[in-house]
């Protein structure tokens, strides 16, 4: 099945939520939808880094299943953060090896805030993994990232869904995954400083709108009672993911004018 117009596939920030996008990747590719090009934001562009390297959904898969905090970062206190984000560099390079964007399978861009100057910065050029690591660079909790003259942190505070850099990159026809849907179920009160941040930049990512109007189509998993920090629940935010994506292919298939059909 051939798709009538090149595919690109957004990817938002959500921190452990980002789970989800794994499911809907999954979906695409069991209906022979493969992207063009991906693009990130923070934990979208953890996802998305492995996913255009090429290391395969099960493996990916393997890997969320598998990851734990202290693979991330080292604790940095009194720094500019909890952690200070070195580990996933290191963890980007393990898996994939010190790639530059043009060494990537498929086309790849990624969402990053320059803290100083409050603007947003596209990063698809130079080195992937310290790109990924200035990407999901969350304010408070990892330490800003210096990269080619800019202290760069997590994009999702401007842009939590980088549909527009899909388009640059060539993208006709843009697949959004959104994850930021609110809270549902019982909500306890947050209990430390950490927790009380999340909650605050939670709301601050939630500003997508611009973005999503640039979308061709919109998924948004059903990911609003669980928490963003929580790895226990990785194999239920796949399945969200699994499930939203579903629910949208009749309208991908449509808008792409192929028919109904399972990837061999």
């Amino acid at each position: 099945m051939f798709a009538s117009k090149c595919v690109g596939v957004a990817l938002s920030g959500g921190g452990v939520l980002g789970a989800a996008h794994i499911g809907v990747l999954e979906v695409l590719e069991e209906h022979a939808i493969r992207p063009f090009c991906v693009t990130g934001a923070s934990a979208g562009s953890a996802v998305g880094v492995a996913y255009c390297a090429g290391l395969g959904l099960q493996r990916i898969k393997e890997l969320a299943l598998a990851m734990r905090w202290a693979k991330l970062g080292r604790v940095v206190l009194p720094r500019r953060g909890l952690l200070d984000g070195s580990r996933l560099e290191d963890y980007v390079i393990e898996l994939i090896g010190d790639r530059t964007f043009d060494q990537l399978q498929i086309p790849f861009a990624v969402a990053a805030a320059d803290i100083l100057t409050e603007e947003l910065v596209i990063l698809s050029e130079g080195r992937v993994a310290p790109a990924v690591r200035a990407s999901c660079a969350l304010p408070g909790v990892f330490t800003p990232v210096e990269y080619e003259g800019r202290l760069l942190v997590d994009g999702g505070i401007i842009n939590n869904l980088p549909v527009a850099a899909a388009r640059d990159l060539g993208a006709e026809y843009v697949i959004a995954v959104d994850l930021s849907s609110p809270m549902t179920g019982e909500r306890q009160p947050p209990n430390t400083m950490l927790d009380m941040w999340l909650l605050m930049l939670s709301t601050l990512i939630r500003n997508t709108h611009r973005e999503v109007a640039l979308a061709d189509v919109v998924i948004r998993p059903d990911v609003g009672e669980f928490s963003y920090i929580d790895l226990g629940h990785v194999p239920e935010l796949i399945e969200r993911g699994r499930q939203a994506a579903q629910e949208m292919m009749p309208v991908v298939l449509s808008d792409l004018g192929v028919e109904e059909q399972r990837a061999s």
